[in-house]
């Protein structure tokens, strides 16, 4: 049910249906592209501070201009204390109206996670938690995207992600619970436009 849910969201944008017509039309006529992309790189939770892979897979939606894009993005973090799956439904826009080869532009989402907490350290000792949460939560950030051919480009793209879930440590002596903090990730992206 998420997944169509995010798809309704992805296709039926404010921005898209601020142009007064059926995105899949424009689609087959050319005005639209689907845009597929995969980016690698690092990801570090703030309880932690541990930095380890990030990887995220998205698939969007632009008009021919390029200059804005709606996408619905999976990302996952694995720090081997905590791992997240996060699904979320975001926003790139080009800071200029020029933009051909290289541009920089910024990102907003809103983002649904899932954290499985192991183990988590502090100055007093690891605390081992053995507990999952779930959060809804914003993101921002900015990125540089270099267009090599007409259907092909890279980037590196800087996310913050506001995550406000907490976790409950108990044992025999005491009961604490843990904010996990921001989630910051930076990765190289591959993208391809069809």
């Amino acid at each position: 049910m998420k997944g169509l849910v995010f798809l309704l969201a992805l296709f039926a944008s404010s921005a898209a249906l601020a142009q007064w017509n059926n995105p899949i039309d424009g689609y087959c006529n050319g005005e639209y592209h689907i845009v597929g992309t995969v980016g690698l790189g690092a990801g570090e939770l703030q309880i932690n501070d541990e930095r380890d892979f990030a990887g995220y897979g998205s698939i969007g939606v632009t008009p021919d201009a390029g200059v804005w894009q709606v996408e619905l993005r999976y990302t996952g973090f694995d720090d081997g204390s905590v791992s997240v799956d996060q699904w979320g439904i975001g926003a790139k826009v080009d800071f200029t109206m020029t933009c051909d080869v290289q541009c920089l532009y910024w990102m907003v989402g809103w983002n649904y996670g899932k954290f499985d907490v192991d183990d988590i350290a502090r100055r007093e000792g690891i605390y081992t938690v053995n507990d999952e949460t779930e959060d809804n939560y914003w993101n921002a950030g900015v990125g540089y995207r270099y267009k090599w051919t007409e259907n092909f480009n890279t980037s590196i793209e800087y996310n913050y992600n506001d995550v406000d879930a907490r976790v409950r440590y108990v044992d025999d002596v005491t009961e604490e619970r843990f904010k996990l903090g921001h989630l910051r990730t930076l990765t190289v992206n591959f993208s391809f436009e069809f």
